[in-house]
């Protein structure tokens, strides 16, 4: 493989799902690279992006590297980073704050890699893809609850127009947010879902995942962010989660992610819960 050299082994990576393809390269050097076969090609074409117009942003060491990439195989190599995904490390209350934290910091620097511009795609797309969602989930929702998704499908596509759209990460959580202990480092892989966005879509599955019951680690963010957000953002943050919550619940059962599906009830529970205003 000319992107690497001649391979001394060749390690499977891969998330425990069918249509995970990732593997981990170790050259003759003993340099480390990786793999990716996308699912669709659509997700190749917004990882490629992003890695050739966007991460670079986020300065050195902080995204992985893009060396190939083949949209006929749907595929790409990418540099190695040192550290261990967030999700599940056992860390020190103080180390969980730094590491939202960077993340913070790196995610504002993502959504400042290119200029912002007025649109309303990426949200339209979300919000009628709703009732799609909502009825291949038929038995899956109470009533209440698709009252509930409904509502804020409507009052996302009432606000989009009014929040610019920005390159974004598209799946930002903690498994996709790379720490490094010794350097105190944190990195973000995983660029499929990447695609010009609300900034604020990126905080849906922190808000709705780890600040939940730990407002510490969002003010951390927030503050590595460098700015709180606008009383319209918070308002499509909860839009978004709804939706959010829609699809992981209709994804989590096809593929039987028991987490996925806690997830997504835990989320429409906490929603129908806070004050949400209904026409």
């Amino acid at each position: 493989m000319k992107a690497v050299g001649r391979l001394q082994a060749v390690i499977d990576r891969s998330w425990p799902r069918d249509n995970s393809n990732v593997w981990e390269l170790v050259n003759d050097a003993g340099d480390h690279f990786y793999l990716k076969q996308h699912p669709t090609a659509r997700f190749h074409e917004r990882e490629v992006t992003a890695y050739r117009l966007w991460t670079a942003a986020l300065g050195r060491g902080r995204a992985p590297v893009l060396l190939a990439a083949d949209a006929d195989l749907r595929s790409i190599v990418v540099t190695a980073l040192a550290g261990q995904p967030a999700r599940g490390l056992r860390v020190p209350a103080d180390t969980e704050s730094e590491i939202q934290r960077q993340a913070g910091m790196l995610l504002r620097r993502l959504h400042q890699a290119a200029p912002p511009v007025s649109g309303t795609a990426g949200s339209e797309r979300v919000a009628a893809r709703a009732e799609d969602h909502i009825r291949r989930s038929s038995g899956l929702l109470e009533p209440a609850q698709v009252r509930l998704i409904r509502d804020h499908a409507a009052q996302l596509e009432e606000i989009a127009p009014l929040i610019p759209m920005v390159p974004t990460h598209g799946d930002a959580q903690v498994r996709n947010f790379l720490w490094d202990a010794p350097t105190q480092r944190l990195a973000l892989i995983d660029f499929e879902r990447a695609e010009l966005a609300p900034a604020v879509r990126d905080l849906v599955r922190l808000e709705y995942g780890p600040w939940h019951g730990q407002p510490y680690l969002r003010a951390a963010f927030l503050a590595g962010y460098g700015r709180t957000l606008t009383a319209t953002e918070e308002t499509a943050l909860q839009n978004f989660a709804a939706l959010d919550a829609l699809s992981a619940l209709q994804w989590g059962t096809a593929h039987n992610d028991k987490d996925i599906i806690v997830r997504a009830y835990q989320t429409l529970t906490r929603l129908s819960a806070e004050d949400f205003p209904r026409p």
